[in-house]
């Protein structure tokens, strides 16, 4: 159980902090970090990097492979989690099998982490950006058009808009399941709108399959992580798998948490571009055992109203970027996102740790 201490260490306020905490660990451990910088700068005009550690035998066949900040405000907590699973290996609390390694993506997207946005500095949500090779950056769900006045307003806010009527008015309508998935599902045809996945492949995203081509050569087996936060009751982590994954199977080593991406069964939803989908797609001769651990914090109405808030205000305001990174809005998705209750930070930090012990007990057995 984390003191009170290790949270506000483990939780920083600025991306610049999570990443020294990253630094910090590595160094302790003599664990090499490989860094790639994307183009853009922070608030602080600082590089901003994804970065990849190693640990264990480089010749390993089976690897767990943890990621974070796919949706960059969410690398606060991803980043801790991470931090405190290289504590717990340093420790020996967490002790890997025989042909076993581990990695970690720290912060797939930086800027969106720097600046306080769930999207990169293309305004691209990189869950959506990992389209399979060959397929085009085109397309939308059938109903989003009729909700995009709603979802993505090109003024600024003026007094009541009558947003929580509005949305449920839209739930029940096109049935709250299929709202959920025109809402979430990603779009490629309005660069400023609402799930963006991109027009190409993002600077990010080519540095985390770059590294992966560099360094999956030996993995017959990987087990993946891939950490994010919004979705489902305050604290509490929702499995998510794709539907062609085997539920009852995965139940066995990892509870009943264990939901697929389906929005008539669960916290989620279907999504075109996910970044686990998209890996997989290259790689289709290793054994992939890919989980969203996905950790709840508010309600899906809410949250997607900071969401269209802080949109609104980044497209249309006019305002610069600090008065952005300032702004209520942005500070609303901090929060949103990664709540500043110490309940919740231990609950998502034991979690983070107990399902790598999962991982580890089911490779021990196989």
């Amino acid at each position: 159980m984390p003191s009170d201490v290790q949270l506000m260490r483990l939780f920083a306020k600025e991306y610049v902090s999570a990443r020294q905490n990253l630094l910090d660990i590595c160094e302790k451990m003599e664990l090499e970090i490989e860094s790639r910088a994307i183009t853009e700068n922070g608030p602080h005009e600082e590089a901003l990097t994804t970065d990849f550690v190693w640990y264990g035998p480089r010749d390993a066949s089976r690897l767990i492979l943890h990621s974070s900040g796919v949706h960059g405000v969410e690398g606060y907590p991803g980043s801790a989690a991470q931090v405190w699973i290289l504590e717990a290996l340093r420790s020996g609390e967490l002790s890997l099998p025989d042909d076993t390694a581990f990695a970690f993506i720290h912060i797939v997207n930086p800027w969106g982490m720097a600046w306080l946005r769930r999207v990169n500095e293309d305004n691209a949500d990189l869950n959506r950006n990992f389209l399979p090779p060959g397929e085009e950056y085109t397309g939308e769900p059938e109903h989003y058009a009729r909700l995009d006045a709603f979802l993505n307003p090109k003024t600024p806010a003026k007094g009541s808009e009558f947003y929580t009527l509005k949305a449920l008015w839209y739930s029940t309508r096109l049935g709250f399941a299929t709202a959920k998935q025109t809402v979430q599902e990603g779009q490629y045809n309005r660069p400023k709108a609402l799930q963006f996945g991109g027009s190409k492949l993002a600077n990010s995203s080519q540095h985390v399959l770059d590294w992966l081509g560099e360094n999956l050569v030996n993995a017959k087996k990987v087990i993946w992580f891939d950490f994010h936060t919004g979705l489902g009751p305050f604290g509490v982590d929702s499995l998510l798998v794709s539907e062609s994954a085997d539920k009852e199977s995965l139940k066995q080593s990892y509870g009943n948490r264990i939901q697929v991406l389906d929005p008539s069964k669960s916290v989620a939803y279907r999504i075109r571009g996910g970044i686990q989908a998209g890996v997989e797609a290259r790689w289709p001769d290793i054994e992939w055992t890919s989980i969203t651990q996905e950790f709840g914090t508010i309600k899906p109405i809410p949250l997607l109203r900071l969401a269209r808030a802080e949109n609104r205000l980044t497209q249309w305001s006019g305002k610069p970027p600090m008065a952005l990174l300032r702004s209520k809005e942005r500070q609303a998705m901090l929060n949103g996102f990664s709540p500043p209750s110490d309940k919740w930070r231990r609950m998502i930090l034991n979690r983070s740790r107990a399902i790598v012990k999962d991982a580890i007990a089911e490779l021990t057995k196989n």
